[in-house]
């Protein structure tokens, strides 16, 4: 496994602070079939990176990880940014040059709403979008109110604590109405902190749904007879 900072506007070294960069996390090896973007959330960003790596060792190589690595200005900011939408333009233009493959996205806490922006922007702007949004520890648009005719038509998959008090059941359940699309709720056991004590059933979750989806993995199906 091997990671390898990449970005639209330079490499993760030559990040300036308004600057988005995906951390991705490859085994060079064997090419992976997947890709999922991971959207920490902002105020810890640094330390739930250290989750996505865990998540990485389980996943690769059917599922490479790409990392969003926000801009610096943030990653230390205890408030959420003041402009989601125009950081989620920044997320959308850098992961565009990994769509040759396909796609979901994985947000946690704030990063869900980014996720979610540029899940957006990937089916009103390219010709395919992402396999399965999966939204984690955060209520969905609208759930105070209406919300308007579904954004989304991929999966949205939304993961929670049964005793999460950021995320609780009713305002977790408001994501069906973000998708026309299939919608799943996963609830795990326990308060906040799923991602890393149920870290093997979030992976096992994450892989199954891209697989169902979109069928044999594309790099290994078997060969036909007589090839």
């Amino acid at each position: 496994m091997s990671t390898e900072g990449s970005s639209h506007a330079g490499t993760v070294a030559d990040l300036a602070l308004d600057d988005v960069a995906l951390i991705r996390i490859q085994q060079p090896a064997v090419p992976s079939s997947y890709r999922l973007v991971c959207f920490p959330d902002l105020p810890d960003a640094g330390n739930s990176s250290v989750c996505y790596l865990a998540m990485a060792e389980l996943l690769l190589p059917t599922v490479e990880l790409l990392i969003v690595q926000y801009p610096l200005v943030h990653v230390d900011d205890p408030k959420p940014p003041g402009n989601c939408h125009g950081l989620a333009d920044k997320i959308y233009d850098a992961v565009l040059d990994w769509t040759d493959r396909p796609l979901a996205l994985f947000g946690h806490r704030l990063g869900a709403e980014l996720a979610y922006g540029v899940a957006q922007r990937l089916e009103r702007e390219t010709e395919t979008g992402p396999l399965t949004l999966f939204v984690s520890g955060r209520p969905g648009p609208g759930h105070r109110g209406f919300l308007g005719p579904p954004a989304l038509r991929c999966r949205v998959v939304a993961l929670t604590g049964d005793h999460d008090p950021q995320a609780p059941l009713p305002g977790v359940r408001a994501w069906r109405r973000c998708t026309a699309g299939p919608f799943d709720l996963e609830v795990f056991p326990g308060a906040p902190g799923y991602l890393d004590s149920h870290r093997r059933e979030v992976v096992n979750l994450v892989h199954d749904q891209l697989i169902s989806l979109h069928g044999p993995e594309p790099d290994r199906a078997a060969p036909k007879q007589g090839a």
